[in-house]
Parts: C-alpha cells; sequence; structure tokens
C-alpha cells in the first residue's frame, strides 16, 4: 500500500499539550494501483524523550487489510508534520 493523500485533516481541541489528535481521510493506493479512501483517525504524541509517537486507527473497518497501510502512513504524517502541515 502507497499513501496518496491524507485528506481533510481536522485537528481535535483536546487540554493535553503533548498530544495532538487529529481526523482525515486516507487516500490509499494498492499494488493494482487501485485507490481507496477511507475515514482515519490518528495522534502524535511527543515522548518525554523528545520523539513523536504516531498512532493510527479507523473507525469503520476497512474491506482491504490495514497492517500494510499503517508503516506507511505513520511515515506520511511524521512528513506533514516535520513540513509543518499539521498545525
Amino acid at each position: 500500500m502507497n499513501v496518496v493523500n491524507i485528506i481533510n485533516i481536522r485537528r481535535k481541541d483536546i487540554p493535553l499539550h503533548y498530544r495532538e489528535e487529529f481526523t482525515g481521510s486516507a487516500v490509499l493506493r494498492n499494488r493494482k494501483l487501485e485507490e481507496n479512501k477511507i475515514k482515519m483517525e490518528f495522534s502524535l504524541e511527543r515522548t518525554p524523550f523528545g520523539t513523536k509517537q504516531v498512532e493510527v486507527k479507523f473507525p469503520i473497518a476497512p474491506d482491504f487489510p490495514v497492517l500494510p497501510a499503517i508503516k506507511p502512513l505513520k511515515e506520511y504524517i511524521l512528513k506533514l508534520e516535520m513540513e509543518g502541515k499539521l498545525r
């Protein structure tokens, strides 16, 4: 699975300063070059060591295996964070 884009990103208002939560839709492309759009929730948490931990959830179970999509999604989310597109 390849991540094409994450669209409709909305930040949730939570009281924790070290954790940010978002909702959005992931556009994923499989090996057959078919695109799937799935709603997702994700969070970025700053650990005490200064690293960022990403968690990805799908509120509605997709009709394709999600394990191959989790790692590319986490990498894409970290890239968006580094570029400042999640603020």
